[in-house]
């Protein structure tokens, strides 16, 4: 279950200032392809070609799913799924070094990435040009407690740029997700195999699984 108004980002450094366009829609979305995010990256560069920048270093997209119902929340341990896909002028820069939450004492959790993707970006699009050639789209997973919380979604690059803020938290939940007064996942719990599959299957399509869910 996805929520675009909890879900669809996009941040870039374009000078020495950092910028941001947000997309919001309240109504639920369907299954997001590699074609969608390539989509809202370039219509985010074509924005930035509108205001004469000459580009940025770097941009990353993301996009997050919670579970569908009460049952399934239970056997993704109480994890969300997320997904960030990062663009960047640097080879060096790729893949990610860690995406985590900066809860609103500024404690940091890292996620955990389930699965990372270097995706060739189209010489000829306007996302090479204003963003660059080389692209990650990877998986993880977010405690929903955290998610749901204050704080903020952030990224380190592999080099050259830390803190780099993906969404400002909370995100709104599902109503059995908001119920859930313990929505922590528990010590060393993880999602059902079966479970996380069928939910990637069915929210990212096009995507790589990721080692043994194939």
């Amino acid at each position: 279950m996805r929520f675009m108004t909890s879900c669809a980002a996009l941040f870039f450094l374009a000078f020495a200032a950092q910028a941001q366009v947000t997309t919001k829609n309240a109504e639920p979305t369907g299954a997001v392809t590699p074609d969608d995010m390539s989509r809202r990256l370039d219509e985010s560069a074509q924005k930035i070609r509108k205001t004469g920048a000459a580009g940025a270093d770097r941009a990353a997209q993301i996009d997050f799913a919670w579970a569908q119902d009460e049952e399934e929340y239970r056997a993704l341990a109480k994890y969300v799924i997320v997904l960030v896909c990062a663009v960047s002028k640097n080879e060096k820069e790729l893949p990610l070094k860690r995406v985590y939450i900066r809860d609103k004492w500024r404690h940091e959790v890292p996620l955990e990435r389930i699965s990372s993707e270097l995706r060739e970006v189209p010489k000829d699009s306007a996302v090479y040009s204003v963003f660059g050639a080389y692209r990650e789209d990877s998986f993880y997973l977010a405690p929903a407690q955290l998610m749901k919380g204050e704080g903020e979604v952030v990224a380190d690059f592999a080099a050259n740029r830390s803190g780099f803020r993906l969404y400002g938290l909370p995100a709104e939940a599902p109503d059995f997700v908001e119920a859930d007064r313990h929505g922590k996942p528990a010590r060393g719990a993880k999602p059902e195999p079966k479970a996380l599959k069928a939910m990637l299957e069915r929210e990212y399509s096009g995507f790589k699984l990721p080692d043994g869910l194939q």
